[in-house]
């Protein structure tokens, strides 16, 4: 976890020395997404910010390997909301159970309601908005709830 915590601490230094607006970095089941602040984020955790002007990070770290995927189960546009003034079915954080309806996905003029196939809380939505999706393809990944509560 030390070493983790390092490679993040320098992540965000290049980040800040290079001006960058994002960054990702990916070594086995580990994956890190550093965005610029005021960028849109999708996050686990935010750091403290420092001094004005410097970059504010969000930091998202999950062990990719426990993730679980859901996938579109046909193909056809992806929408995140019931329309387009209403919120997202479901957002980063959230936490959905099994059966809950996270999106739809509009297939030959029918909208289809997608139920989520597994309880977790949600760490990425791997789909645009209004974007076409395959059949198959990740649409949601999911870090499972312990069973422990």
């Amino acid at each position: 976890m030390v070493d983790e915590i390092q490679r993040v601490e320098e992540l965000l230094r290049l980040a800040k020395q290079f001006q960058l607006s994002e960054m990702e970095w990916q070594e086995g089941g580990l994956r890190v997404l550093i965005r610029r602040e005021g960028s849109p984020v999708a996050v686990a955790g935010e750091l403290p910010s420092s001094s004005a002007g410097v970059v504010t990070a969000a930091v998202e770290v999950h062990d990719r390997s426990r993730l679980i995927e859901l996938c579109a189960p046909m193909t056809g546009v992806f929408y995140r909301a019931p329309s387009p003034d209403a919120p997202p079915y479901v957002e980063v954080g959230d936490v959905v159970e099994e059966g809950q309806i996270i999106c739809l996905i509009e297939a030959m003029k029918v909208f289809n309601e997608v139920p989520a196939e597994k309880s977790g809380r949600v760490v990425e939505v791997c789909a645009e908005n209004g974007q076409l999706v395959e059949q198959g393809a990740a649409i949601f990944r999911l870090e499972p709830q312990e069973a422990s509560a």
